[in-house]
């Protein structure tokens, strides 16, 4: 089954959710929204402010909003990069070598493979009964040759007859691997092997994303309790309460989900998947100083289809939802940050609008659109660290977004609070027959208090420029009333006030 196909396109899916995601009747364009979250309020005014100090002080808090995710980007830069590349290895190895065991007792019609049993695979080194059933020999011969196993005793493999493949214990890797770097140059290869050991303890390991039994309603599970991979500071642990994840799909006939089942074949038979939903709960990465933690992960997905001339059945699978809460914690910089995320197509729009045309590409209905809204949160605490000096930076920000229009994109509206002060946003994006932003601009509204920033935006991200000889990007409003004027001057961005204060914005 495509489980992990269909995993890695609906994070792939996410940004393209934001730009191309309604025009069915009842899509509602109102303050409050499908994902369960409203749309973030302006903060009250203060009224204390003058109305110069107010236009100073948008300025100064856009500034510091500015330097805080300087700061944040800086930090987090290797963010993504929480595990070594060895660790990285490591992980996949563990996977892969799960599914290499599972993979050779499905097709050795093995129940059981234990310690003893897998020591053997390993010491007969060419697998020539694998090898003699005509399998993918060179998989098999990666995951017990170049892999090579030394299983302790609690080390068990089963697989029942429902297809249901569970592993537990622990084994030694004594891992090989061959990177072979051509150079175009001396038209030479060189070989290198980079050579590993460690442990992997599996607590309950299971994949049961396999069915003996015909069904249009197929649930599966894939995951564990606990992996614990490598030792002291180099190990990495996943764990999870809910042992992994699960996979419910619907079928518009029955279909056998078993290690032959390819969504493709499915298709071709003429049945479609109606919807299938992937859930992750509680699963937790620990290694090095981070903590990752998906408390709760859903996937979307269906299929569109059409006939073709020729009588050929086309069939795209569409993502129609990610939604995840999750958390960030590092000792350094010390971090403690709540994420969350909620990006739902509307699934009537999609069956209504969305058309796969007679040339197998997919395309909305002419006039209408297929709606999407999206709510994403940061709430908690970053470190900013310098030579000098320690700063813990608070976290609260919420954006909405949501298509309002079949070239358009609202962002609803962006609450952030920044020194105990708050920034409110609201803006659109006009996008082009190809759904790219297009020329005509990103704009942004910026308020706080009585004052306001309008800010347009180039294809590049860039601030469109509204008088060329003064470099003025914007003017800087209070009550309607201009403040001040936010200006670019030789490469420097900052803000020019009626009383002639200048305040940099770097």
């Amino acid at each position: 089954m495509k489980f992990f196909k269909l995993t890695a396109l609906a994070f792939a899916s996410t940004l393209a959710l934001a730009g191309c995601g309604s025009d069915s009747d009842n899509t509602s364009t109102t303050a409050s929204n499908n994902n369960g979250s409203a749309v973030p309020s302006k903060p009250p005014v203060n009224n204390k402010l003058s109305e110069l100090e107010q236009a100073k002080s948008i300025i100064n808090t856009a500034k510091q909003f500015i330097l805080d995710n300087k700061a944040i980007e800086d930090a987090y830069e290797d963010a993504s990069e929480i595990l070594t590349e060895q660790q990285q290895a490591r992980v996949n190895l563990t996977f892969e070598i799960a599914e290499g065991l599972h993979g050779y007792m499905k097709e050795n019609s093995i129940a059981k493979l234990d310690a003893a049993d897998v020591a053997l695979l390993r010491d007969q080194g060419d697998l020539q009964e694998v090898i003699d059933k005509g399998l993918d020999s060179d998989f098999y011969w990666d995951r017990f040759y170049n892999d090579k196993l030394q299983p302790s005793d609690d080390f068990l493999a089963t697989l029942d007859t429902n297809g249901k493949f569970k592993l537990s214990g622990t084994t030694l890797v004594n891992s090989e691997r061959l990177e072979h770097n051509y150079n175009p140059l001396t038209n030479v290869t060189d070989t290198t092997v980079t050579k590993d050991s460690f442990k992997i303890t599996y607590d309950k390991f299971e994949n049961s994303l396999a069915s003996n039994t015909s069904t249009d309603d197929f649930t599966g599970r894939y995951g564990f309790n606990r992996l614990d991979i490598g030792s002291e500071a180099d190990a990495v642990v996943l764990s999870s309460t809910s042992q992994g994840a699960t996979v419910n799909a619907q079928f518009s006939d029955k279909v056998l989900v078993n290690d032959e089942f390819d969504i493709n074949d499915v298709n071709r038979a003429g049945i479609t998947l109606e919807k299938a939903v992937i859930k992750l709960d509680n699963v937790k990465l620990k290694a090095n100083d981070s903590i990752i933690e998906a408390r709760d992960v859903e996937l979307g997905f269906l299929d569109m289809s059409r006939k073709l001339a020729d009588g050929t059945l086309v069939v795209r699978t569409l993502p129609t939802a990610i939604k995840l809460t999750g958390e960030l914690l590092k000792e350094k910089p010390a971090t403690d940050v709540a994420i969350s995320l909620n990006a739902v197509a509307n699934e009537t729009d999609i069956k209504n609008v969305i058309k796969v045309t007679q040339e197998g590409n997919i395309e909305e209905a002419a006039g209408k659109f297929v709606g999407v809204e999206i709510v994403m949160s940061l709430k908690g605490n970053v470190t900013k660290e310098t030579a000098t000096s320690t700063a813990i930076i608070p976290l609260d920000i919420q954006a909405n977004l949501k298509r309002t229009a079949r070239d358009v994109v609202e962002l609803q509206g962006l609450k952030a609070s920044v020194d105990g002060k708050s920034l409110y946003v609201t803006g659109k994006t006009i996008l082009d027959t190809q759904y790219n932003v297009s020329c005509k601009c990103t704009q942004l509204d910026i308020t706080q208090n009585n004052a306001a920033i309008k800010l347009k935006f180039d294809v590049d991200n860039k601030f469109i420029i509204q008088d060329n000889k003064t470099g003025k990007f914007a003017d800087i409003k209070v009550n309607g009333k201009v403040f001040g004027e936010l200006l670019q001057n030789n490469g420097k961005v900052g803000a020019k006030f009626k009383d002639n204060s200048f305040i940099p914005l770097g």
